[in-house]
């Protein structure tokens, strides 16, 4: 059986790269002119960038296995993040989940902590984007254009510390305990754990932000960078939060052209380039953390 399991895990992984590549191909119109008349230096320092953010997303979930007792290396989490990541390019918005969770359990975390630490990880990860917004907010004004809609963003920076407090989040831990019928019962880490979460999860949104201004700078464009940056981290939370759209495809680069305030043109190409780099660091780390995840973690 669990042969049987295993290779239908490697199929899914290569099913979900081929979609990824796919994705490129769909958006490759936009892409082709753009690349065209980029600055190559700066668009390797926005790849660089993307690698960076992503590989940041796969320390934080380390941490959040940390917070649950479970101690795994970097490397294993670096392998299991980014080959469970393949499956945000799958319909349903569940893969991702199941995908990073099941790598862990193979790899000897308990399946409580492997798929309790991957949602507390998300929603962590959304939190720390509305702390990186709320940072970059002060600074949208001073391209002219003042505060729009976005600005209601900063709201999330209170609910979210809220949120994460244990008789709070104890609450939505009770209720996934409940639903999964007692198999992800798991006990809130204390409140300064969860804040530490937060905070480690924030280099993430800055090096997201970067890599679209990385891009615009490329392209030649004039625009504010906290603006491009706002964008950018808005975009990608929005995109994420389109459960039903395969890694939040079209999605972020609707929102990123209503906000960016770059004309449509631009604006589209900025976007799909920045989106060209994720997908090249998720094809790449994908594969990688596939081949990688065969190991057990040593400690």
């Amino acid at each position: 059986m669990r042969p049987l399991l295993r290779v239908g895990g490697i199929l899914i992984g290569l099913l979900a790269i081929s979609l990824c590549l796919r994705t490129i191909a769909g958006e490759w119109h936009e892409i082709r002119h753009a690349i065209a008349t980029a600055d190559p230096l700066l668009m390797l320092l926005g790849l660089l960038a993307s690698v960076a953010g992503m590989s940041f997303l796969a320390v934080l979930w380390r941490s959040a296995l940390l917070a649950f007792g479970q101690r795994i290396s970097v490397r294993h989490a670096l392998a299991w993040y980014f080959a469970g990541e393949l499956g945000k390019y799958l319909p349903g918005g569940v893969w991702q989940v199941v995908g990073r969770g099941e790598l862990a359990v193979r790899g000897g975390v308990r399946r409580s902590v492997g798929y309790g630490s991957t949602l507390v990880s998300m929603v962590v990860m959304c939190i720390a984007a509305a702390v990186v917004c709320g940072v970059l907010a002060p600074l949208l004004a001073m391209d002219g254009n003042g505060f729009g809609w976005e600005i209601l963003l900063l709201l999330l920076v209170p609910l979210g510390v809220v949120a994460v407090h244990p008789r709070v989040f104890g609450r939505v831990l009770g209720f996934v305990e409940r639903l999964s019928k007692g198999r992800l019962k798991l006990d809130p880490p204390p409140w300064p754990v969860m804040l530490r979460l937060i905070i480690t999860g924030t280099p993430t949104w800055f090096l997201v932000g970067g890599a679209s201004v990385a891009v615009t700078a490329a392209l030649g464009y004039d625009q504010n960078p906290a603006r491009i940056a706002f964008a950018a981290v808005t975009a990608w939370i929005v995109g994420f939060l389109a459960v039903p759209v395969p890694a939040g495809a079209g999605v972020r680069e609707l929102v990123f052209v209503a906000v960016c305030g770059l004309a449509a043109g631009p604006a589209t190409a900025v976007a799909a380039l920045a989106r060209l780099l994720l997908l090249i660091t998720d094809a790449a780390g994908g594969a990688a953390g596939l081949s990688a995840s065969r190991s057990r973690p040593s400690g």
